[in-house]
């Protein structure tokens, strides 16, 4: 029998989704590519959007690229960017960046991390927001063995997972006090594990997002507001979810930005989406 190959899967799209009300529209997946099955390079690129007054990006692209660094490890690179997003001048951002790496070493787990990943400038209802997202945490936890071990609560007790807990209280609601989250959304925090966390078969649901701050203002000798989870309720717009993130055994998937819209505007959108993975045949 021949050396084994590797076969190459990543891909990756900008924007995709569908508006219902007030109109019908359906947005296919822009910037949107894939990579060849032996890897090489792709990429997608699309200016100057405009749906109505609802969804504008002044550019946005993809770029992947899978090379073979010897002959018993493989990489692959994910990135997705898209700049100067504005959703119905509620939600915009300079840029939102999303982007994985993945190393695949013939006879052990794939490595695969988000890091790069990023908001810039992001705004809800007009106010700047600060982003923090769990960077150390999934650059330890690179395999989906590991990371599943940490929701297990059989993490080595070391910085990164040290550094993992979310604030004891979160805000869910845009422009309100404290609430309490929704069951469904509390057990994708990467959090201790609690009855139900989300894991679904072989797959493990969580996100990037550690707290979504509104900056303090200068000068002020106030607390700093209570801070948002990944999830955000915004009233007569839905709901914004940032940095959701898919895990299998060999494959990472992950959407920067979902956002379920609700009333007056009805459909779903999602941001910079992206995922890779790859197997070693036979």
């Amino acid at each position: 029998m021949g050396k084994r190959i590797f076969l190459y899967h990543a891909n990756g799209f900008a924007l995709g989704g569908r508006i219902t009300q007030p109109v019908e529209q359906e947005i296919n997946s822009h910037a949107a590519t894939a990579l060849s099955i032996v890897g090489g390079l792709a990429s997608a690129k699309a200016e100057s959007y405009r749906l109505k007054d609802l969804i504008s990006y002044r550019s946005a692209h993809t770029y992947i690229s899978g090379i073979q660094n010897s002959d018993t490890l493989h990489s692959t690179v994910v990135n997705t960017v898209i700049e100067d997003l504005n959703i119905l001048d509620v939600i915009t951002a300079d840029s939102v960046v999303g982007r994985l790496s993945s190393t695949h070493e013939d006879g052990k787990p794939a490595k695969i991390i988000p890091l790069g990943s990023t908001f810039q400038n992001l705004k809800i209802a007009g106010k700047p927001v600060e982003v923090d997202l769990f960077d150390s945490l999934f650059a330890h936890h690179s395999t989906h063995s590991s990371l599943v071990d940490h929701f297990l609560g059989k993490c080595p007790k070391n910085a990164a997972c040290a550094t993992s807990q979310p604030p004891s209280a979160l805000r869910y609601e845009w422009g309100h006090p404290v609430a309490a989250m929704p069951g469904a959304l509390q057990e994708r925090l990467l959090a201790p594990p609690i009855p139900g966390w989300q894991q679904s078969g072989a797959n493990l649901y969580c996100n990037l997002v550690r707290t979504v701050r509104e900056p303090s203002p200068s000068g002020t000798v106030n607390a700093p507001p209570v801070p948002y989870s990944h999830a955000i309720k915004i009233p007569d717009v839905g709901r914004l979810y940032l940095g959701e993130l898919t895990s299998s055994e060999d494959t990472k998937r992950l959407t920067m930005i979902r956002l379920e819209l609700g009333s007056p505007v009805v459909g779903s959108l999602a941001v910079a989406g992206l995922e890779t993975n790859g197997k070693w045949f036979p």
